[in-house]
């Protein structure tokens, strides 16, 4: 990687770094969030198959951000 200019590394540093923070915060949350996850899929369920859709979308756009 001595071929990246020094401003590339460092920022590329600085980006593993948040998504290790980030990642660290995520699992830490995750337990917590359990039961919202599993009503959340409940709630999927028992809506029809276009709402269903639209909120596996809504998930997916969200987990991207």
């Amino acid at each position: 990687m001595s071929d990246w200019p020094d401003w590339f590394q460092e920022a590329l540093r600085q980006r593993f770094y948040q998504l290790e923070l980030d990642s660290e915060q995520q699992a830490s949350c995750s337990l917590e969030d359990e039961p919202l996850f599993t009503q959340v899929e409940q709630f999927k369920m028992n809506q029809n198959e276009n709402i269903q859709h639209l909120l596996s979308e809504w998930e997916e756009a969200m987990a991207i951000r």
